[in-house]
């Protein structure tokens, strides 16, 4: 192989139709050959395509007979380039062929895989790899303009929802794609799904639903907690939900905060204290007029039950720490006072934030990975490294762009007031900028696209990543001056290049005078202990999460 897309160069072949192609794979080309190149009893189209019928079977027997004969993968390799420019030939047709050109697209790019794909899927150098890094390129392309809003809405209509009709590996790929795009017949689809217990797509939609917020969707999510738990088949309801209220700043849809509140009502006064203590984390999903006067009353009833011997000490923070979160005011536990400061709200004389505001907390409690960083100047170290194309736990992306995701929630929660700059590291560092710049909307969105465009690739030489956010010179002298940050959070998932030899020595010669503070997290158990000792060398947080 020499490194190039498949389908993107030519042969030293002349181009040969799917017929042609299937023989030559099986060793008897040439008793195929007919004028116009295409087997018998099949007629080319006036621009030479050939059927697109003919197409998708050529396609389906050369991935079949590859599956089976492994070896003939190095001749067959241009094979497949020109079965996918008959293919994008094909697509030009009127009307487009959308099911032939597209089962044979996804059934290329889904090659050997019968799960959700995830960047890893396309970024090895077997065969089955490379088959599918072709397929992809090609149905990317497949999927651009007005043809390609008419390919969505037939992978919406037919793929995702007759399960029997197509093979799940298929399935699996058009879910992603569809998803990825959020198109409305994309929505319909995944509650079609959703709702049919034997469709072996379920869990993987059922995940996916809390990250698309729309009232249809909520209410299904909702009405999913009514529902008997079987934990063999997918995911908590309680998780969807809190996952739905956790992740978007903004309430469920009215009608799903209609069936919410119906819920709410029957838990917060229920006997059992985790019935109570699920029920206030789901009453985030509403709006605060809805919220706070269940939330009062359930105090009431917490409190009388306390009184009598029947209570529960860890409800009734629970109930008032909410309430305290909500309001900004530290009344304590008694309903009255809840109850008179609730009264003052509705009359407009005490003012209430805004939905999803928490008063109380410091704005610089924000979380990265489970991390706390107190500080306005920080400088993250983010491991751009070949592993962390890697999935990201079941949320169907890779590890680099669950940390992306996380830097940007952190910064956004943190406030315009932070300054910060991003090192991403992996054979050699990139520095987003040799200063700190303010967390203001417009920085937040450049950072993130240009951030998402770089690519995991090479080695974990973490090393000079940590040398350049702390402004060393080539010497690797150090400045006071120079250091604008005065705390640095390192995410890596893996054992460094490096080692861990060199920590000791470089803060032993500058942590006196530097002051910063390391914390570190760690994704999975790799780790070779430099993370732990910068960490711990400078009273910051080290952290293990999974991934």
């Amino acid at each position: 192989m020499d490194g190039r897309p498949v389908g993107s160069r030519r042969s030293n072949l002349r181009p040969i139709g799917p017929v042609l192609l299937l023989g030559s794979l099986a060793g008897a080309g040439a008793a195929h050959q007919v004028p116009g190149e295409l087997g018998p009893g099949v007629r080319a189209a006036p621009d030479g395509a050939p059927p697109p019928s003919e197409v998708r079977e050529g396609v389906r027997v050369f991935l079949e007979r590859l599956d089976r004969r492994a070896e003939l993968w190095p001749s067959a390799q241009a094979q497949l380039g020109e079965l996918l420019d008959e293919l994008d030939r094909c697509w030009k047709s009127e009307p487009p062929p959308l099911a032939e050109v597209g089962g044979a697209l996804l059934s290329v790019a889904s090659y050997a895989m019968a799960r959700p794909p995830t960047p890893a899927d396309y970024a090895g150098g077997e065969p089955r790899h490379v088959v599918r890094r072709a397929g992809k390129e090609h149905l990317d392309r497949a999927l651009e303009g007005e043809r390609g809003a008419q390919l969505l809405e037939w992978m919406a209509g037919e793929v995702l929802v007759l399960s029997g009709h197509h093979p799940v590996e298929q399935r699996y790929l058009a879910l992603a794609e569809l998803t990825a795009r959020r198109t409305p017949r994309a929505k319909l689809a995944l509650l079609t799904i959703a709702r049919d217990e034997g469709d072996p797509l379920r869990s993987a939609v059922l995940e996916l639903l809390p990250t698309w917020p729309d009232d249809a969707i909520d209410s299904f999510l909702v009405g999913l907690l009514d529902k008997k738990v079987d934990r063999r088949s997918g995911p908590h309801p309680f998780n969807l939900v809190l996952k739905r209220i956790r992740d978007w700043e903004a309430p469920l849809g009215s009608r799903a905060s209609d069936l919410l509140v119906r819920r709410l009502a029957a838990l917060l006064l229920s006997t059992d204290w985790r019935d109570a203590s699920r029920a206030i984390e789901l009453s985030r999903g509403l709006v605060y007029e809805r919220s706070v006067p269940m939330l009062i009353d359930a105090l009431a009833t917490w409190q009388r039950r306390q009184e009598k011997g029947t209570g529960s000490k860890r409800i009734l923070n629970e109930v008032a720490r909410e309430l305290r979160r909500i309001s900004g005011r530290s009344i304590g536990l008694n309903p009255q006072s809840w109850t008179t400061w609730w009264i003052a709200v509705r009359q407009g004389r005490v003012a209430v934030p805004a939905y999803g505001e928490d008063p109380l907390k410091d704005r610089t409690q924000a979380t990265f990975f489970g991390l706390q960083p107190i500080s306005d100047r920080v400088t993250f170290i983010i491991d751009c490294s070949g592993s962390m194309k890697w999935g990201w736990g079941t949320e169907g992306h890779a590890r680099f762009e669950e940390a992306i995701e996380q830097l940007m929630h952190y910064l956004q929660a943190a406030g315009e007031d932070t300054r910060f700059n991003v090192i991403l590291f992996n054979s050699e560092p990139v520095r987003s900028s040799s200063h700190l710049v303010a967390a203001t909307a417009d920085t937040l969105e450049r950072a993130r696209a240009s951030l998402l465009r770089r690519q995991p690739d090479g080695g974990t030489y973490l090393r000079p990543a940590v040398e350049m956010a702390l402004q060393l010179d080539q010497a690797g002298g150090f400045d006071p001056a120079r250091l604008e940050a005065d705390t640095i959070v390192i995410l890596c998932d893996g054992e460094t290049t490096d080692g861990p030899g060199w920590v000791a020595p470089l803060l032993e010669r500058i942590a006196a005078e530097a002051r910063v503070v390391f914390h570190c997290a760690l994704i999975g158990h790799a780790g070779d202990g430099t993370l732990q000792q910068l960490a711990e060398g400078t009273g910051g947080d080290f952290i293990r999460v999974g991934g």
